[in-house]
């Protein structure tokens, strides 16, 4: 299980980017979190991971991931969780990949330190991978350069990578945001694959999405956890600002003015 219990975190100034946090997400489960632009989704993400900087840190609470403390881990015993344990969808697949290296040097490298693959079966599973994700010319991804490829591809080549690995918790920040309908349901079926045997913290405002993903959605606004329910629970009865107006543009009726009178 990865439990978060009142989690807070500050920033170096004084400032609380993150207050009195508190969830849980279970093998087999998929849990969605929504809100505005600098809600602190962004900083609950590097706390999950280890990776806070900036002098921001945890002032509060604790995040257990399988019973493990993951703040009393040293720096290196966090990193090493990073991909087989707790894997990362980011929102910008340009900082996922060296922009000095071939995609396929890159797949194939983390594959093979990670599973143990021999080089050869890396890249043929990283081939695979590609293709299943609706890469049509996957050898050609494999040997391309970063910047050679849209952000939609490196979006597809950064969800295959971590799919490979398997890791028990899945951490994906608005991964559907560069993909058009077609990729955005491949990417999201495997998602559902994946729910079989890991959990799942999916980061978005996709409705639809969050709709056939998640049971629980949180709504974060001001670094603090403000409603959860299902999808239909929180756009048919949404009591703070924000999530009324998200409601709103997601209404069918949002195209002729529709608002949230109640």
């Amino acid at each position: 299980m990865l439990e978060v219990q009142n989690l807070s975190v500050t920033a170096r100034n004084g400032a609380q980017l993150l207050k009195q946090i508190s969830f849980q997400i279970e093998t087999g489960e998929a849990v969605g979190l929504t809100g505005q632009s600098g809600a602190g989704k962004t900083t609950l993400l590097k706390a999950l991971l280890g990776i806070l900087s900036g002098g921001c840190q945890v002032s509060g609470g604790t995040i257990q991931v399988d019973g493990q403390s993951l703040w009393a881990l040293s720096p290196r015993k966090r990193r090493e969780l990073c991909g087989t344990t707790l894997g990362f969808i980011p929102q910008n697949p340009m900082t996922a990949f060296d922009p000095r290296l071939k995609l396929g040097r890159q797949m194939e490298e983390t594959l093979r330190l990670r599973t143990g693959a021999s080089g050869k079966t890396a890249l043929e599973l990283s081939e695979t991978l590609l293709a299943d994700l609706g890469l049509s010319q996957p050898r050609r991804v494999l040997d391309s350069y970063p910047a050679q490829l849209s952000g939609g591809m490196l979006q597809r080549a950064a969800a295959a990578l971590l799919l490979a690995l398997h890791p028990r918790y899945i951490l994906a920040d608005e991964p559907t945001s560069a993909l058009d309908a077609e990729n955005r349901t491949l990417l999201l079926e495997l998602l559902e694959q994946q729910r079989e045997s890991a959990g799942i913290l999916f980061i978005s405002h996709d409705v639809a999405a969050l709709r056939t993903l998640c049971g629980t959605v949180y709504v974060m606004e001001h670094g603090m956890l403000t409603e959860q329910g299902t999808m239909q629970e929180l756009l048919g009865h949404p009591k703070q600002a924000w999530t009324k107006e998200y409601a709103a543009a997601n209404h069918p009726m949002s195209r002729e003015g529709w608002t949230w009178t109640d």
